[in-house]
């Protein structure tokens, strides 16, 4: 964000429109002014460069129709940048949307910015039929999956949608549902594993075990087909702690097939996967799996608006498909 000194040229003024009325400061800020983030906009306000009606705003100040607004001299509404990549949209309403992320990519941008193409593009989708000017559409993340994690992933178009969306996976009203493939096939064909987590010591990322500090942490493991060395799963997580699914599975021996933090390898080669099998099923140097075996499959959740119940699927993603298909070709189960 770049504001010229205030003699460069004059400001630009917002009218607050009827249907705008009660709306926070803040709030209004970041349906025109979409390619600034959400901490700049603070900063400006808290900084008194932004007027209502001739007055310095304040972050906690509410905006009514007729209000004028006005932008420091330099900062002016604009549209976002184009979409640059794909986005898998499994329903949309007023409200909010479900997608199906692909692998390899962050829901949110870095603190320096990077990894900002599938949030950007997200916002382009948005505001594909957005009004020059504005007001725009910014989403507002809900929860969250993990980079290399595939799959369901639900955005609220508007403050009211996210804060309903966010209570319900607060108080646990949100049913889950993840695929994974794991080396090794578990002994039994349902599984509960209630283990407490805390963050390991030393680390900013990392999970572990915590019988004594942990917090609750609980997933239920359905086997859903069994392989000679591998099996797919199905994960229920009934808590939402980081990498919950990730570290049960590791803390009982039957870690992701791939996972870099948690399991044994980063990603899974032809050499690997035939030392697995114990012989030459595929050439060594074939790249099997380059990230992280779990997709996020299902979800079910009352809507954010209408309470209607919802459920939504998302289908397995190329590359899990086609490991999948090699398991029942190469490893079958004795």
């Amino acid at each position: 964000m770049v504001i010229k000194p205030d003699e460069a040229e004059p400001s630009v003024n917002l009218i607050v429109r009827p249907d705008e009325s009660g709306t926070g400061l803040l709030e209004f800020l970041s349906s025109y002014l979409i390619n600034e983030s959400k901490i700049s906009l603070r900063r400006l306000v808290a900084w008194g460069r932004i007027k209502v009606s001739g007055s310095p705003g304040t972050t906690g100040r509410t905006v009514w129709s007729g209000d004028v607004v006005s932008l420091p001299p330099g900062l002016a509404p604009s549209p976002p940048p184009p979409q640059t990549m794909p986005i898998s949209v499994l329903h949309e309403d007023a409200d909010h949307l479900c997608l199906n992320k692909p692998p390899g990519v962050p829901v949110l941008p870095g603190r320096m910015g990077e990894g900002a193409e599938f949030y950007r593009s997200l916002v382009a989708l948005l505001n594909r039929d957005a009004p020059a000017g504005g007001p725009y559409v910014r989403p507002h993340i809900v929860h969250r999956i993990d980079r290399e994690t595939s799959g369901i992933l639900l955005v609220a178009k508007t403050v009211k949608a996210g804060r309903a969306l966010s209570g319900l996976f607060e108080h646990r009203q949100v049913e889950k549902l993840y695929l994974g493939v794991l080396e090794g096939v578990l002994p039994q064909p349902e599984l509960t594993l209630d283990i407490p987590l805390a963050r390991m010591p030393g680390s900013v990322l990392r999970m572990a075990p915590d019988p004594k500090h942990g917090k609750p942490a609980c997933t239920r493991l359905l086997l859903k087909e069994r392989f000679g060395h591998f099996c797919l799963v199905e994960a229920r997580p009934l808590t939402g702690r980081q990498h919950q699914i990730r570290t049960h599975l590791a803390a009982i021996g039957y870690p992701l097939a791939v996972d870099d933090l948690y399991g044994r390898r980063a990603e899974l080669a032809g050499a690997d996967y035939n030392s697995i099998v114990g012989r030459a099923a595929v050439r060594p140097q074939e790249r099997l799996l380059s990230r992280l075996s779990l997709h996020a499959a299902g979800i079910s959740y009352r809507h954010p608006v209408s309470g209607d119940a919802i459920s939504h699927a998302a289908p397995l993603p190329h590359d899990l498909a086609a490991f999948l298909d090699l398991l029942r070709r190469t490893d079958k189960a004795p």
